[in-house]
């Protein structure tokens, strides 16, 4: 068990595994925000390539696709998973390259608490590939949090460090409770360089149907961005520690947590 949930902490594999938890549940109302079909599509984090898979589903007719991602086995599962359908780059969603496109749709799910606190860089590269008339479509995840900014994942994994008899405060990393921006500070962000078309919001439960898939949907979501708080050694004490406290949170409340996530339709501004 070391080498796997450690590897997968590492390298974020395993994320097709695990996403149907959260992530996967929000495909098809991304693709409902476009109002028309596109001709060229972009996806600003696309992981394993499941949104494009499923907007080249949606509309064959996609002439030019586009898939960007900092995670180079994440990209390569993409390769195979699209088959020559898209073009894949790696690199980092705050150091963008530049391309000669523009795109009638361009998509960003699941992945701005990452970009914290530099997101108008990507919301301005964005901008500037958006085709007249075109659209952008962003998910944003808001914890509901408790007076020290904590929420969401940041509370199983303080109850996983407490319980290895580590400090909980999470001193060293930004919270995800503060990473997740409020609706109003992204609407702020987002004006910069579009205007605010729609948004839709809906409340969803986070839940597994065991501590061990929490345990790998935590490593393949959140890598070592939490487990780097206990020595290497504990590491996979962590990891466990994780999948336990998504267990007990089930038992007492019927999910780990609930989220607000909210899908914002930006275009070009007027």
């Amino acid at each position: 068990m070391t080498e796997d949930i450690l590897t997968r902490a590492r390298t974020l594999s395993g994320y097709d595994d695990v996403s149907r938890i959260r992530q996967a549940q929000d495909h098809e109302w991304v693709l409902d925000q476009v109002p028309r079909a596109p001709s060229t599509v972009a996806d600003l984090g696309c992981g394993t390539g499941a949104l494009l898979d499923a907007a080249l589903s949606r509309w064959p007719g996609v002439g030019r696709t586009v898939g960007i991602d900092g995670n180079a086995g994440r990209v390569r599962k993409a390769g195979a998973r699209l088959a020559g359908r898209a073009e894949l780059l790696t690199a980092d969603l705050l150091e963008l390259p530049p391309l000669e496109d523009r795109f009638d749709a361009v998509f960003m799910t699941s992945v701005l608490h990452w970009l914290h606190p530099d997101e108008n860089r990507a919301f301005a590269w964005t901008s500037a590939h958006l085709a007249p008339g075109g659209t952008f479509v962003l998910t944003t995840h808001h914890p509901v949090t408790d007076t020290q900014g904590y929420g969401a994942e940041d509370l199983v994994a303080r109850e996983a460090l407490a319980a290895l008899g580590y400090d909980d405060s999470l001193t060293g990393i930004v919270p995800m409770g503060v990473r997740a921006r409020p609706a109003p500070t992204v609407r702020a962000l987002l004006a910069r360089h579009f205007t605010v078309a729609a948004v839709e919001e809906r409340h969803v439960p986070v839940r597994a149907r065991s501590a061990g898939q929490y345990r790998d949907f935590h490593a393949s979501t959140f890598g070592t961005y939490f487990s780097r708080l206990v020595p290497d050694g504990r590491q996979e004490d962590f990891f466990t520690e994780v999948g336990r406290a998504a267990a007990r949170r089930t038992a007492e409340h019927g999910e780990v947590y609930g989220i607000t996530v909210r899908a914002w339709r930006a275009t070009s501004p007027a």
